[in-house]
């Protein structure tokens, strides 16, 4: 049977890691992949479990814990693999493996050799009971990173390590974003770069020819496929074109969500080059389908309509039109509360007063504000932070007193480098304790960086409220209204949560709150009238450039 197109970059995948991990110097192998290719390469890795075509020789472990610092991530790893181990015992067994690895004769220490060498006994131990094992690879994805170069930093201490002949590391990194040609470039054959022709659009593409068929789905499918690869790798002028030839599909099959799809498309390509007006037209053609779509009673025709108002206000913000985007917005946020839609009712009004403010017209864009704040009231209070509702507020306290609203940032800003600074102090002292650094050493310098986090944490809280203190009373309505209905501790953006994730109680020192004023009255002002609609007012001459 013919491999599909996914089972095919599969074993590209397999070949391309059999050919480049025969070199006994590897230690790290960097997967260099389109950036839409992440979900393939993760199926590579995850068919790896399971026997067939794809498969190699070797055991892939994924490790995604975060980088805090370099003992701390040592020690994370350590456990991720003695918990994965312990939790797969049963299913070993079932596969006639004997599941008794002496984990308490491995190494204990926090730091990145003593990972190298639990891994290299984890996979010596295997290789005595599976004749087939050839490495362990370690697929290191750590999110968040606290630190680019501890982080890397760990990577050479891994790599000096002298006990890694078996065991290889992965590490990921895009055609678009070359992370680690330095690291490759330093240590020679023992990184290599892979690059892996895994473009999605491409599959895509094969897939949909490999599906057969006849009649006008099948073709209109294949069309629509190579409009969605033009917008990304064509001319606009290209993309129209093709989309010209799925669109007498569609209106001849009487389809116009689908024409819809089509517009939005050509518009989306339109704007890649600047051409706005076009791009604006397109829209408004795409509103015209979803109108009938919804006339025909679809049952997305409502959020069809919303979707043009949203792609066209973002065509007039590109062209620097921000009274036109404003319109639309706004329009876009009506539409999205008849669906209803309430994210989306929010996330218009708040852009309308973005733009508003963008074109120094400060009632409006307060009044379109409080609009976002007023439909975010009406979303239940657990799904209130998913919202932009946070967003919405600190437009406000901006467009109100924007200097005070800076230096809300900045202490935000502060507060994390005094973070990186205690990070940065904790790995150099741990760096001079060596690869076996003991552990009552490393909880001393671990407990002063904890510290060192609450009080810088203690500092930005102190300095944050002192900031709102001195707001005028509009202002401080505004973080009076955030702490009702979103969060008691919100105190601007960005968010700054407890460096350790304690709970309020477990503080060291409790917040203390400045009065503030009952917010209530300020979102009760009427809506404001509906303005001139985007569609009534031409385009400048300057949008075209």
């Amino acid at each position: 049977m013919a491999k599909n197109p996914v089972e095919k970059r599969v074993a590209a995948l397999r070949d391309l890691w059999l050919e480049h991990t025969q070199d006994p110097q590897l230690r790290i192998l960097v997967w260099r992949i389109p950036a839409n290719a992440d979900r393939m390469l993760q199926a590579f890795f995850e068919m790896q479990q399971h026997p067939g075509d794809w498969t190699t020789p070797d055991l892939f472990l994924r490790f995604d814990a975060p980088f805090d610092t370099g003992f701390g991530y040592s020690r994370t790893l350590r456990q991720s693999l003695v918990e994965s181990y312990i939790d797969s015992k049963d299913s070993l067994r079932e596969q006639g493996v004997a599941a008794d690895w002496p984990v308490a004769q491995t190494p204990h220490h926090d730091s990145a050799s003593s990972v190298m060498a639990m891994l290299a006994s984890f996979t010596r131990h295997h290789q005595a009971q599976l004749a087939h094992l050839r490495y362990v690879a370690a697929v290191l994805t750590p999110h968040p990173i606290s630190s680019q170069d501890a982080w890397e930093a760990w990577l050479e201490a891994a790599l000096r390590s002298p006990v890694a002949a078996d065991v290889r590391l992965i590490l990921v990194d895009t055609l678009s974003d070359h992370r680690w040609q330095a690291l490759a470039q330093r240590h020679g054959a023992c990184v290599r770069i892979v690059e892996a022709p895994i473009d999605m659009f491409d599959i895509a593409r094969e897939t949909v020819a490999q599906a057969g068929g006849s009649g006008p789905t099948v073709a209109y499918r294949q069309l629509l496929t190579d409009v969605i690869t033009l917008v990304e790798k064509g001319s606009a002028a290209q993309t129209a074109a093709r989309a010209e030839k799925a669109m007498q599909i569609a209106q001849r099959e009487q389809w116009p969500d689908q024409q819809v799809v089509l517009h939005m498309a050509v518009a989306g390509a339109f704007i890649k080059e600047k051409n706005y007006v076009d791009a604006i037209k397109r829209y408004r053609d795409a509103r015209q389908c979803a109108t009938l779509a919804e006339h025909n009673q679809h049952p997305m025709g409502a959020d069809l309509i919303m979707q043009t108002w949203f792609g066209e206000a973002g065509a007039w913000l590109a062209a620097k039109q921000p009274e036109g985007a404003a319109q639309a917005y706004r329009s876009a946020a009506e539409q999205a509360r008849r669906v209803p839609n309430p994210m989306f009712e929010i996330e218009g009004f708040r852009m309308a007063a973005y733009c508003y403010a963008q074109a120094r017209q400060e009632q409006l864009a307060r009044d379109h504000g409080a609009l976002a704040l007023r439909a975010a009231k009406a979303v239940a209070p657990a799904e209130r932070p998913l919202t932009t509702m946070a967003l919405a507020l600190q437009d406000l306290l901006r467009l109100q007193d924007p200097g005070r609203t800076d230096k809300l940032e900045r202490s935000a800003a502060d507060y994390q480098a005094a973070i990186a600074a205690a990070h940065l102090q904790a790995e150099q002292q741990a760096a001079k304790l060596g690869e076996q650094p003991p552990a009552s050493d490393l909880e001393k310098i671990e407990t002063a960086m904890h510290v060192r986090f609450e009080n810088s944490f203690q500092r930005q809280r102190q300095e944050r409220e002192r900031l709102i203190a001195g707001g005028d009373e509009f202002f401080r309505k505004v973080v009076a209204l955030a702490r009702e209905l979103l969060n008691p501790l919100w105190n601007g953006l960005p968010e700054v949560k407890h460096p350790l994730d304690k709970d309020v109680p477990e503080w060291s020192a409790p917040p203390q709150f400045t009065k503030l004023p009952d917010p209530s009255g300020l979102l009760d002002a009427a809506a404001p009238a509906p303005p001139t609609p985007a569609a009534a007012k031409p385009m400048s001459a300057a949008a075209t450039v």
